[in-house]
């Protein structure tokens, strides 16, 4: 049901308490990543691939506990991360509490058995993210955690790529996951697109941020493209990309913490998108 992919942890956190640290847990339709800081640097980091997601998430993450060195300690916080494309960035002057489900039901269609939230975006214009999962979802993790929030994975990217000292005038930003990709369209410091997109192939990317460019009319050749996450350098993919993007680079995250011993230049930008998490 699950794999584990990767698990390390700092001498600190294998000698020290859990109590005073916090976790920081992902979940998306193909993967859980477990992230263990404190005050200042990430402690520890698990990796998990999620096999054949029929939508029985107890199952799921009782099975990730099986594994996990730290799913089963107890911590200051626990904050969930959702990595679910139901989701939608809502300007301020539009969000209503009461106006969650219409919009989600109106973009994703109808849904029965299904929680909604939301968070406010600490950027200038404090627009919302708004979201739904499944109940069943909700309640694994209820059974799981004692304490949490939720918040979701769009939020902490928007807040770290349009902070108040942030000045993008246009970037093509992609984060790669387990069969997604998640797209984010910057142009004149504002955002313009974020969405999530399933991919089988190489040519899928191809056809997914060609239209993305064309409706946008950006430019294949100037507009800067940041890609991260699980991409090999090596593959058919970044190969694709490359040809066809003339400013494409690696988002990669200066680091002192675990991951530091086991990154090198070739892979620096795999884990990414789980350290801009903890940070």
């Amino acid at each position: 049901m699950v794999e584990q992919k990767l698990s390390i942890a700092s001498l600190q956190h294998q000698q020290s308490s859990n109590i005073a640290t916090q976790l920081i847990a992902e979940i998306g339709h193909h993967h859980i990543a477990l992230i263990v800081k404190d005050d200042k640097n990430i402690q520890a980091f698990e990796l998990y691939e999620i096999k054949n997601n029929q939508g029985d998430w107890e199952g799921i993450l009782t099975a990730t506990a099986n594994f996990s060195k730290l799913l089963n300690n107890t911590y200051s916080s626990n904050t969930i991360y959702l990595n679910l494309s139901e989701a939608l960035i809502v300007p301020a002057e539009k969000f209503r509490q009461e106006s969650m489900e219409p919009y989600l039901a109106a973009v994703y269609g109808n849904e029965n058995d299904y929680k909604c939230e939301a968070d406010i975006i600490e950027i200038p214009t404090k627009p919302a993210t708004i979201y739904r999962f499944s109940t069943k979802l909700n309640e694994a993790i209820a059974k799981r955690f004692s304490t949490y929030k939720y918040k979701h994975t769009y939020t902490k990217i928007l807040e770290s790529v349009l902070g108040n000292d942030k000045m993008l005038m246009e970037m093509l930003k992609v984060q790669f996951y387990e069969k997604t990709m998640l797209v984010t369209v910057i142009y004149g410091n504002k955002l313009m697109l974020m969405q999530s997109y399933p991919y089988s192939s190489p040519e899928d990317i191809i056809y997914y941020l060609l239209n993305i460019v064309q409706e946008f009319s950006l430019n294949v050749k100037s507009t800067p493209v940041e890609v991260s996450g699980t991409l090999d350098i090596a593959s058919r993919h970044f190969e694709l990309l490359e040809n066809v993007f003339g400013r494409l680079s690696l988002e990669t995250v200066a680091t002192d913490s675990i991951f530091k011993e086991h990154l090198n230049v070739a892979n620096a930008h795999f884990y990414t998108p789980f350290i801009n998490l903890g940070l």
